[in-house]
């Protein structure tokens, strides 16, 4: 087995060296920093057409898209942890929600990002994105309520997948009245595998211009 993830700083890239870290895998990093408006280096281009990060190189397999990333460390290399047996009537539920927070979740926080990068200014768009937003924080919200975690009792990679989305969303200022989401945000963070993840992918801010 050998894994290498081309890490951006403040990127998609730290939730897999979490989910690495979670399953205690060996792994190697390549670094690659952002440009000084935040956008990615074109040498990212190099290891995936894309330039996306994660780019993560799977026994030889780049593959670029964290959905996809997350969930093929975890059924390949596991050993059925961080997700639900296949034949339980959870796994449906997860596989959902695993791509839920790139696929509906995280494209308003996205949008509302480059309207303050780029100074967009129309009052229409601003509209929508704001319903958006709140849509999706409500419809977390309902998932987590009652619960510490999305599925069942224990962790799994579907919130590895989440969290850092509504990182996106604290950063962003949208989370100040969501104490409870806030607070899940809080106990993700404090886990030991989250934190030895800060620590070899380095600072961890969401501040994308330096």
């Amino acid at each position: 087995m050998a894994i290498t993830v081309h890490h951006l700083d403040n990127s998609r890239s730290q939730r897999i060296l979490w989910l690495l870290e979670e399953l205690g895998l060996e792994y190697e990093i390549v670094f690659h920093k952002r440009h000084p408006i935040g956008f990615a280096p074109p040498e990212l281009k190099e290891a995936h057409p894309l330039g996306k990060a994660p780019a993560v190189d799977l026994d030889g397999l780049v593959v670029a898209e964290s959905g996809a990333v997350v969930e093929l460390i975890t059924q390949r290399y596991g050993g059925g942890r961080l997700m639900p047996d296949p034949a339980s009537a959870d796994y449906a539920r997860y596989i959902e929600l695993l791509h839920y927070a790139e696929g509906s979740a995280a494209p308003p926080l996205g949008m509302l990002l480059f309207s303050k990068i780029f100074g967009i200014d129309n009052a229409g768009y601003s509209a929508y994105v704001a319903a958006q937003i709140e849509l999706h924080l409500g419809y977390i919200q309902g998932l987590l309520q009652g619960r510490e975690f999305l599925i069942g009792d224990q962790l799994t990679a579907a919130d590895i997948q989440l969290t850092f989305t509504l990182q996106q969303a604290r950063r962003s200022k949208v989370l100040e009245t969501r104490t409870d989401l806030l607070g899940y945000v809080a106990r993700m963070e404090a886990r030991d595998a989250y934190k030895r993840a800060i620590d070899k992918g380095g600072p961890f801010t969401l501040d994308f211009r330096k």
